[in-house]
């Protein structure tokens, strides 16, 4: 068993004498952490993926962040205190910065804090860290909290489970033990409290429940869960040669959502028709400063070579609100959900929007690339992106750079303006890719990440159904393709009510493709068309989910 950092160091605010003696204990132990990522780096690139050996090397970048490290400096110096106690209250407001941003991947940057941390307040202490290098047999592991630096020194050929007392889904820890196949709960509360070695536990990470010291019965019970998830597994991944099609014949296309070399290879692995979405952010989030035409080209051009001919769309930036490198020194806004990001800040930065699509064009003569332009709310702002683009396509001919002259250029219909206005924006289009997340956030005016109003914030709400089946609509009629790309994609009540209204395209995790692709060959097109016409008549968010539950909760009970 693990128990929390926090309470692991057992920390305590002393105020010192000699502020020297604590910045030399502080490099000291900076060190040799530096020294320890570096081995553990080493260690993990011959057996672990791109993504999680480069999560060390951001460890590594951490360690000699000058404005982290400054910032625990500092607190010593200003307010005479022990090193542990500057790196954890230095830590703890890292870690709230990041816990508060509204992007998954950046929102787990947390746990990177919490790993640093972690390491030099042991170091600091004298603490030996945890192993479970050498587990002797076959265990599920309890903890108060797991870091990614834990779980990759695990032996994953004994490790059946991992339970955790705090934590979330997109921690880095979990979502490594996931990708391993590794059954994982997290947030259970008290756990610790419970739990004894040798007890026998019941993970279900399918339903989130943990069942200590089950009866024979319930033994039993999960035995042939177990036994029918392994089935029913096999049948997924027999789904990944397979064209998309419903039960009655009709071709849906499967496109994956990617940011990584990894979900590239995903895609592939699963038979998707393209990549329906690349977010190009990540790119300028790892780093102190703006990456290169030829680094952004680099990347791109690897994107659409490993697609082999499949398309390959790439938003452009999509940075601003919570996702504002330092870097930039974009001045704080009152109300930044609504600001200076995306299309606002390109538009704004035309040296830094030239760069990028510059190198988008030029990964265009490798293959089938399209450009997307994110948040753009009208045709005002459509008109000034394509501008830009056209003056890069102008300088690149000058200079003699291959690129595709006709290339697909598409937008993102997250605003609700766009929606409503989705007929305009269709004349001047090759696609158009519904971004829900936002679409869901800004016509029901719900903060997605304020936990007191998350009982507002619906996909099930008829207004965003309606907006959703006028963008299809519109874009029907121009004869221009349109996708959706939010999280309702692969929601499993919603996918058949979107099939009803016509959506044809389907973008979204390269781990919820083989899902999608078996729940649409388990519908009828011409049924969900039926469906929908029920579905308008109800006018609650909560009356059509309980409709989509009670008509559809079968296909989401088989997962």
């Amino acid at each position: 068993m693990f128990v929390d950092w926090k309470e692991q160091v057992e920390i305590e605010k002393e105020y010192v004498d000699d502020v020297e003696v604590e910045l030399d204990r502080l490099n000291a132990a900076i060190e040799v952490a530096g020294q320890e990522i570096k081995d553990l780096y080493d260690d993990v690139s011959s057996r672990l993926g791109r993504d999680e050996v480069e999560m060390f090397a951001t460890h590594g970048m951490m360690i000699e962040d000058s404005e982290f490290i400054g910032q625990i400096k500092g607190r010593i110096i200003t307010e005479n205190v022990n090193a542990e106690w500057a790196v954890r209250s230095v830590a703890d407001k890292f870690i709230q910065v990041f816990e508060d941003m509204d992007d998954d991947y950046l929102k787990a940057k947390a746990d990177d804090v919490k790993d640093v941390a972690t390491r030099m307040c042991r170091l600091l202490l004298h603490i030996e860290g945890s192993d479970l290098s050498n587990l002797r047999e076959k265990s599920i592991v309890v903890a108060k909290a797991f870091t990614a630096s834990e779980i990759v020194q695990m032996n994953r050929d004994k490790v059946l489970g991992v339970v955790s007392q705090e934590g979330t889904l997109t921690s880095h820890a979990v979502i490594m033990a996931r990708s391993w196949g590794v059954p994982a709960v997290i947030d259970v509360s008290n756990v610790l409290d419970v739990v004894e070695t040798g007890d026998m536990i019941v993970v279900d990470g399918s339903e989130g429940v943990v069942i200590l010291n089950p009866d024979e019965d319930t033994l039993h019970i999960y035995s042939e869960k177990q036994r029918e998830f392994v089935d029913f597994s096999k049948k997924l991944s027999q789904m990944a040669g397979k064209s998309t099609e419903s039960e009655d014949g009709y071709p849906i296309k499967l496109y994956a959502n990617a940011d990584t070399g990894r979900d590239v290879q995903g895609a592939l692995k699963n038979g998707v028709s393209g990549i329906g979405l690349f977010r190009t952010e990540r790119l300028y989030m790892d780093r102190d400063r703006l990456p290169t035409e030829g680094e952004q080209f680099g990347l791109y051009k690897k994107a659409v070579q490993e697609m082999g001919g499949k398309t390959v769309i790439f938003r452009t930036l999509d940075i601003g609100c919570d996702k504002i490198p330092g870097y930039l020194n974009v001045p704080d806004e009152d109300n930044p959900a609504l600001g200076y990001r995306a299309i606002r800040l390109s538009l704004a930065r035309a040296d830094i929007f030239r760069i990028q699509l510059k190198a988008l064009l030029r990964s265009s003569a490798f293959g089938k690339a399209k450009i997307m332009f994110p948040m753009i709310s009208g045709i005002e702002e459509l008109r000034l992106a394509k501008g830009v683009l056209e003056d890069v396509k102008n300088d690149l001919r000058k200079d003699g750079v291959p690129f595709n002259p006709e290339i697909e250029v598409g937008v993102m219909i997250e605003v609700p303006a766009a929606a409503v206005v989705s007929d305009l924006i269709a004349e001047e289009v090759d696609f158009m890719s519904i971004g829900t997340n936002d679409l869901i956030q800004y016509t029901l005016a719900v903060d997605r990440t304020n936990r007191n109003l998350s009982h507002l914030f619906s996909p099930f709400h008829p207004a965003v159904l309606r907006l959703v089946k006028m963008t299809i609509d519109n874009c029907r009629k121009a004869g221009v393709k349109v996708s959706l790309c939010g999280e309702m994609a692969s929601d499993s009540l919603l996918i058949p009510v979107l099939m009803g209204m016509g959506l044809e395209r389907f973008s979204m995790n390269v781990d919820s493709i083989l899902k999608a692709r078996w729940i649409i060959s388990q519908l009828g097109k011409k049924n969900m068309e039926d469906t929908l016409s029920e579905i308008w008549g109800l006018t609650t968010a909560k009356d059509v989910r309980r409709f989509c539950e009670d008509r559809f909760g079968s296909l989401k009970k088989a997962f």
